[in-house]
């Protein structure tokens, strides 16, 4: 049986500029009309190639978590910077990219603010995805810890939690906020109570 003529489009940069437009503007906001426009292929071929809008949606934050939260990921467990350096950097990034006139913030809360608590599917996903930034910043304080490099008495697992949530706070704050200096405050209290 023939394969079918071969796509006039990338599909995989179709997947990334579906990715931005849900990341600008959300799930509920993003039509099947702007998704044609912004992706630039037909109705048809969207359907075809990523299934429905929901289908296309769930694809787009697996690639965002495996891009954008594994970069972030791997900032942390860079072999070439100490565990506390890694982490002063990953936070000021974030602090800086959060508080950056426009910030679009994070696509994992954005999705997060919008999802229904009837939406199993998406939750488990979503804890997923927050749980794998959790591990590394986990990994990441652990190593700190058998440094000396952070308090002692700083549990891993509770500030990594603690980090997730002040990111994701970050990212959300970052999408209204007027002041830009108010998010590297905000890491750098962060950083100086692990330091205590």
């Amino acid at each position: 049986m023939s394969p079918g003529p071969a796509k006039s489009f990338d599909p995989q940069m179709a997947l990334e500029r579906a990715r931005d437009l849900f990341w600008r503007r959300g799930y509920a906001a993003t039509g099947i009309t702007e998704l044609e426009a912004e992706l630039g292929i037909g109705r048809k071929s969207l359907y075809d190639t990523f299934g429905s809008k929901r289908e296309l949606f769930l694809r787009a934050l697996e690639h965002y978590a495996d891009t954008v939260i594994q970069r972030i990921c791997d900032g942390l467990e860079d072999p070439r910077g100490a565990p506390l350096a890694n982490l002063e950097r990953v936070l000021e990034k974030l602090g800086k990219h959060h508080g950056a006139p426009g910030g679009i913030g994070c696509l994992l809360g954005v999705a997060m603010a919008q999802s229904g608590s009837d939406d199993a599917e998406l939750a488990a996903l979503l804890r997923g995805y927050l749980k794998r930034l959790e591990d590394a910043f986990e990994r990441a304080l652990e190593a700190a810890r058998r440094d000396g490099a952070i308090d002692a008495s700083v549990d891993p697992t509770d500030a990594a939690r603690n980090l997730v949530a002040l990111t994701q706070g970050m990212a959300l704050i970052g999408r209204i906020t007027e002041a830009p200096t108010a998010q590297r405050a905000v890491v750098r209290a962060a950083l100086h109570a692990l330091r205590r």
